[in-house]
C-alpha cells in the first residue's frame, strides 16, 4: 500500500511538473512570438537584395499544451513590386518539454515548441484541388531548450502553369513530384545545415522543349566559422531545347559532386569531387569521366571578393608558408579508351602560378609533378562526336581519320622542339604521353626520364 501511495505521488508531481513547464513555456512562446518574427524577417531580407519578406501573426488562441495563432508570409518582387503570399493559415505550437507531435515524431529529446502547419482548402483551393484534395505543402518546426531549431517542409507531386504561381514572362508547365525540404542549426543560424531531396523537377515549355531532373539531393553544411561542405547527387538530367536554341539534346546520368572547403589559421583547404556516369549530347554517347581536385594552404584573398564570406575568412591570420594543389584525378573513358591527367603543385608563394612570373620565381617552388596520358583516338572521337551530334553513322575510319590528323598536326608542332622528350606512343597507343618532376633540392625538371633546367623546359614547349 505504501508503495502504491508512493507511485501515485510521483506521477502527480510528474504531472503538475509537466503541466507548469508546458503553461510557463507557453507563455514564454506568446511574449517572444512578436520578436522572434521580426528577427526572423529580418534575418531572411539580409540574406537577399531581391525580394522584401513580410511575416505577420494575428488571431493567437492560447491553451495549456498548445497556442493557435495565423500565420502570414508574402514575398514582394523588389523589382516589380509585385506581392505574392506563399503562407495564409493557422499553425498551432505545442508547448515543451515534451509535445506529444514531437513524441508521435519520434523525438523524445525535451524540446521547448513543435510548430505544426499545413495549407488549407481555404487558403488557396485551386491548389488544394492540384495536390489532389489535400494539402500541397506541410511540416513541423522544433525548437529545443538550446536554442537548436529545425526546420522539415514536404509537398505533394503538383503540375501547374508557370503563371500560376506569379510568373507571367514565363510559358510552359512546371511537374514537380515530392520535395521535401530540411534546415537546422543555432537559432541564430550561426552553423546551419540544410537538404532538400526532389524526386521529379520537369519544366516543359512547349512539346518539342522541356529540361527534367529525377532524384535530386543536396546537402550543405555551413559552419561560417571553420567549414562549408555539399554533396549534391542527381540520377538523370536532361535538356532538350533545340528547336527554341538550336542545340543538340543533353542527357546525364548519376551526376554526383561534393565539397569541403575549410579554414585554418595558415589559409583555406579544400577537397573538390565531380563525377558523370553517362553523357550523351544529341545522338552521340561521348562517355562519362570524374574530376578531383584539392588544395591546402591558399591565401584568404582569393575569397575577399565575397563580403559574405567575411565571418569564414577572420580565422584565416596569415598565409601558408606553402600552398599545395592537388588534381588527383582528371578522366574521361569512351568507346576508344581513357584520357588521364594529374598534377601536383607545392609552392611558396602562389602568385608564381602565373607562367609569366614563373621564370623569376622560379625558387619559389619547391615541388611539381605531371602526369598525362592522352591517346589520339580518345581526344579525336570527342571532337568529332561534338562536331556530328545528328549524325547515327559516324564510321570508324571517320574516327582514324581525323586522329591521324591530330597526329600529325601535334608530332609535327612538338618535333620542332631542340628538345624531343614528349613520348607519342605507349605501349601500343599512339597519344601524347607526358610524365614531369621536379623538386626544389634536385633543382632540375624532369621530362619523361630526359632531365633538363627550367628554360630547356621552356623552350621545348
Amino acid at each position: 500500500m505504501k508503495k502504491t501511495k508512493l507511485a501515485v505521488g510521483v506521477i502527480a508531481i510528474l504531472g503538475l511538473g509537466y503541466v507548469g513547464t508546458a503553461w510557463y513555456t507557453g507563455n514564454v512562446i506568446e511574449d517572444g512570438l512578436d520578436s522572434t518574427l521580426k528577427n526572423l524577417t529580418q534575418e531572411v531580407n539580409s540574406l537577399q537584395d531581391n525580394f522584401e519578406v513580410q511575416i505577420t501573426h494575428t488571431n493567437d488562441e492560447k491553451s495549456l499544451f498548445s497556442t493557435k495563432t495565423h500565420i502570414k508570409l508574402a514575398v514582394t518582387n523588389i523589382e516589380n513590386s509585385k506581392t505574392v503570399v506563399l503562407y495564409d493559415d493557422d499553425v498551432i505550437i505545442h508547448h515543451g518539454p515534451f509535445p506529444i507531435e514531437a513524441l508521435k515524431n519520434g523525438v523524445f529529446t525535451p524540446q521547448q515548441a513543435w510548430v505544426e502547419f499545413q495549407n488549407s482548402e481555404q487558403f488557396n483551393p485551386d491548389l488544394w484541388k492540384k495536390a489532389g484534395n489535400q494539402p500541397f505543402m506541410k511540416g513541423h518546426v522544433s525548437l529545443s531548450y538550446s536554442d537548436f531549431i529545425n526546420y522539415n517542409i514536404s509537398t505533394q507531386p503538383i503540375v501547374f502553369d508557370l503563371k500560376d504561381i506569379g510568373v507571367e514572362d514565363a510559358d510552359g508547365k512546371l511537374d514537380l513530384g515530392e520535395i521535401n525540404w530540411r534546415a537546422s542549426g543555432n537559432i541564430n543560424f550561426v552553423a546551419p545545415s540544410i537538404s532538400i531531396e526532389a524526386s521529379k523537377i520537369n519544366y516543359q515549355h512547349d512539346a518539342d522543349n522541356q529540361l527534367k531532373i529525377t532524384n535530386l539531393k543536396v546537402v550543405n553544411d555551413a559552419d561560417f566559422q571553420n567549414k562549408y561542405t555539399l554533396n549534391a547527387s542527381v540520377d538523370d538530367f536532361y535538356f532538350n531545347f533545340e528547336s527554341a536554341r538550336d542545340t543538340p539534346e543533353i542527357s546525364l546520368k548519376n551526376l554526383a559532386w561534393n565539397y569541403e572547403l575549410e579554414a585554418k589559421e595558415s589559409g583555406l583547404n579544400g577537397d573538390f569531387a565531380f563525377k558523370i556516369g553517362s553523357f550523351k549530347y544529341g545522338k552521340q554517347d561521348i562517355g562519362n569521366g570524374s574530376f578531383e581536385f584539392d588544395f591546402e594552404g591558399l591565401d584568404k584573398s582569393f575569397l575577399e571578393i565575397y563580403p559574405e564570406a567575411a565571418p569564414f575568412l577572420a580565422k584565416i591570420k596569415h598565409s601558408s608558408p606553402n600552398t599545395k594543389m592537388n588534381f588527383k584525378k582528371v578522366n574521361w573513358h569512351n568507346a576508344a579508351g581513357d584520357f588521364n591527367f594529374s598534377a601536383f603543385f607545392d609552392v611558396s608563394d602562389f602568385t608564381i602560378m602565373s607562367s609569366l612570373r614563373l621564370a623569376q620565381n622560379i625558387d619559389q617552388l619547391n615541388q611539381f609533378k605531371v602526369n598525362l596520358d592522352a591517346p589520339y583516338k580518345v581526344i579525336a572521337r570527342i571532337k568529332t562526336q561534338f562536331d556530328n551530334p545528328e549524325n547515327e553513322n559516324i564510321s570508324e575510319q571517320q574516327f582514324e581519320s581525323d586522329a591521324k590528323q591530330m597526329q600529325f598536326i601535334v608530332e609535327r608542332s612538338f618535333n620542332r622542339s631542340p628538345y624531343p622528350a614528349i613520348l607519342f606512343k605507349k605501349g601500343d597507343v599512339e597519344g601524347i604521353f607526358t610524365e614531369i618532376e621536379y623538386t626544389k633540392q634536385s633543382g632540375q625538371f624532369n621530362l619523361n626520364g630526359k632531365k633538363m633546367s627550367f628554360q630547356e623546359l621552356q623552350n621545348h614547349f
